[in-house]
């Protein structure tokens, strides 16, 4: 069976240059259709210094589409009965395609694969989520997860977890997931009112709705470093979170339940953010959070941002 590769790409530098090598091995290639690249309109030079593959495309974008838009324009453009979506990020080991390939096979009832991500230090990363409820997200608000881990779970990401044993999740991250072509037939695409952060959530909620199901498997292997192309813009990184969770309740959760959200985000997260930071002396990283909550509250961002991320 062949795997497309969707990549959605805004000035990833290196990092970009190093997944394409890692898919093009000669042991990848053979299982490989197509490898869509999507450019949001970077800045550097990830696009100019990649290498020419007779099976990789780029998708150049002249303006930042966003992460779920760019997705979805990869998506449309496979035909393979596998999809995978990779972060840039992100690198496959020689067997990482054959396996999944092979697991999928096996277990045709899977709509959704996950595998065991490991950091630059060769740590197991938490890659696994769960759906969140409105008192749980409220909850994740006040910092209660992270004050008493061990009475509240984190309300989505799955880091109370080890991730060393295989099983059904709720969602697996956004960075590795491997998805049977046919999920976009039952469900259609990422939802592009999401312009980055909970696209895969809210993708994998209306899946499990219709009762598809996502696997993590901890017996196959990829790499992620995991430096979001977002960490240089902290505040306007937080306005998108915050701006993505509020979208997020108000589609899955009862009206009731969005409000309560609505209340923490808005009346309590900002202060237990605070809190935090001033308990480990990140006292710098108070001005990005003052100004997420601003640019949330009145709707208005730097154009910078809107041209760059």
């Amino acid at each position: 069976m062949i795997t497309d590769i969707v990549i959605v790409n805004w000035n990833s530098g290196n990092y970009l240059f190093k997944c394409i090598q890692s898919v093009f091995t000669k042991r990848n290639e053979a299982l490989i259709g197509e490898v869509f690249i999507i450019d949001n309109d970077s800045s550097d030079n990830s696009i100019v210094q990649l290498p020419n593959y007779n099976k990789q495309k780029v998708i150049k974008n002249y303006q930042n589409l966003g992460f779920a838009k760019a997705c979805n324009q990869g998506f449309k453009l496979s035909t393979a009965s596998y999809v995978l979506l990779l972060n840039p990020d992100a690198q496959i080991l020689d067997t990482t395609l054959e396996d999944c390939t092979n697991f999928m096979e096996a277990n045709p009832e899977i709509d959704i694969l996950g595998c065991r991500l490991l950091d630059d230090a060769g740590e197991t990363s938490p890659s696994c989520a769960r759906f969140p409820t409105a008192v749980s997200m409220l909850i994740d608000c006040a910092g209660l997860s992270k004050i008493f881990p061990f009475i509240f779970k984190p309300a989505i990401l799955m880091s109370d977890w080890d991730h060393k044993t295989s099983g059904y999740v709720d969602q697996v991250m956004g960075a590795f997931m491997f998805m049977r072509h046919s999920v976009f037939e039952k469900v259609g695409y990422f939802d592009e009112q999401f312009f980055v952060y909970s696209e895969e959530l809210d993708f994998s909620k209306r899946l499990s709705d219709i009762g598809g199901k996502s696997y993590y498997n901890t017996d196959i292997t990829a790499i992620h470093s995991g430096q979001g192309t977002t960490i240089s813009v902290k505040a306007f990184r937080l306005f998108l979170n915050l701006q993505s969770r509020l979208l997020y309740a108000r589609k899955h959760f009862k009206y009731s339940g969005y409000l309560l959200v609505c209340f923490g985000t808005y009346f309590i997260e900002p202060f237990s953010r605070i809190f935090f930071l001033l308990i480990k002396g990140k006292f710098s990283d108070i001005k990005s959070v003052v100004k997420g909550y601003r640019m949330l509250i009145t709707k208005k961002t730097n154009h910078k941002f809107k041209v760059d991320l």
